[in-house]
């Protein structure tokens, strides 16, 4: 798994005239938020540790908003640079600060795709591989590249290898057209999603960003209940060595992930009130089953529990706090934590507390059993 993200915030936004004056580009506010702020949860989401900032255009504003802040448990650095280097220059100065494998993003774009499924491509023969967009009307001001004959554009989101991208840096220099095109096909890959991005780089950019952004981050959500929807419900299920997949479930998973759905678990665990087992025990399956989703270039973004019973020998596991099922303090607790598009949204479930749970909350509801192909299901019910 990849910790770490490098994002190149140091250019001075030229193309926006008076707009960037003041502020650099990377902070001007969409929605009542600086646009840079949209490109790290999109990292933090994807469990990224470390975001670095390489700085230089009013580099003191970032450091000052940014410099050794965490979000969400990952730490942000700003690295200042005296000159402008170009964007391979950038990289080439601080890379011997980098693990073997990260990402890099421009400061300007953003692109919502399944980070996961992105870094399952990069093979050990690769120095590295680009995100390209093929969805919208391609500007000659973005770096175009053929592939099977149709234009595509560079999103500008990489994944690189240092040991092998290192040698091939300059200082100064630009990283698409002087040495991404220099590097042969065979060790460098484009990556083709069929998505739109977002590039705020002129002031008509910015015109549509409001809508882009309030979309991206406005989610919508699948709710999943765990035991008898992900794993088969053999009772009390704690243990990865009695947690049974059920049929097509990576790709059920993944294809939520790749068409833009936060995927929450909301799952009622009687047994630690009852003694059977304890909240570690639950918190380390869930840290199990999300290590095997990304194996498989999928994630489960949260899990909530309800550890509750009303006969429990501890008092604090005696009180339901509303969080159990069907009661929907768990929902509620996602949709204060997460900014959820709840007529987007859904949840699939197995039994009649989930059903009566969803109706609570009013979202849809869809209900499974034990021979239910959760992936033919979804792709039979949602549109993306």
């Amino acid at each position: 798994m990849i910790n770490e993200a490098v994002i190149l915030v140091g250019g001075k936004g030229l193309r926006l005239g008076k707009i960037t004056k003041k502020i650099p580009k990377p902070l001007i506010e969409i929605n009542r938020k600086p646009f840079l702020d949209y490109l790290i949860n999109f990292f933090i989401r994807f469990k990224i540790k470390k975001i670095f900032l390489i700085t230089k255009y009013k580099y003191e504003i970032f450091h000052k908003k940014y410099h050794n802040k965490i979000i969400n448990g990952t730490r942000i650095k700003c690295i200042n640079q005296k000159k402008f280097f170009g964007t391979s220059g950038s990289i080439k100065k601080v890379i011997n600060k980098l693990d073997d494998k990260f990402f890099l993003s421009n400061g300007d774009t953003i692109f919502d795709i399944n980070l996961y499924d992105f870094q399952k491509k990069l093979k050990n023969n690769l120095v590295g591989i680009l995100a390209c967009s093929d969805s919208q009307k391609m500007s000659e001001r973005y770096s175009l590249f053929k592939k099977k004959g149709k234009k595509i554009a560079s999103s500008g989101i990489y994944l690189f290898r240092k040991n092998k991208i290192n040698s091939h840096l300059i200082c100064p220099g630009s990283l698409e057209n002087e040495v991404i095109k220099k590097i042969p096909s065979y060790k460098f890959k484009r990556i083709v999603y069929k998505k739109k991005f977002l590039d705020i780089g002129t002031p008509n950019d910015l015109k549509k960003a409001k809508n882009f952004l309030n979309n991206f981050d406005k989610k919508k959500c699948a709710f999943l209940d765990r035991d008898g929807v992900i794993n088969y419900d053999y009772g009390y299920v704690h243990k990865k060595n009695n947690f049974r997949w059920k049929k097509n479930i990576f790709k059920a998973i993944k294809f939520l992930n790749d068409n833009n759905y936060f995927v929450v678990v909301v799952t009622n665990q009687s047994g630690i009130g009852r003694g059977f087992y304890n909240c570690e025990d639950v918190e380390n399956l869930h840290n199990w089953i999300n290590k095997k989703l990304f194996s498989k270039g999928c994630l489960i973004d949260h899990f909530y529990y309800a550890p509750y019973y009303a006969l429990s020998k501890k008092k604090k596991f005696r009180k339901n706090k509303k969080l159990r099922k069907p009661d929907i303090g768990m929902f509620e607790r996602a949709q204060r934590e997460i900014n959820i598009d709840k007529k987007g949204s859904f949840f699939v479930g197995d039994s009649q507390n989930d059903r009566e749970a969803a109706r609570k909350f009013k979202i849809k509801y869809f209900n499974v059993d034990t021979k239910t192909d959760l992936y033919k299901l979804l792709k039979k019910k949602i549109s993306c």
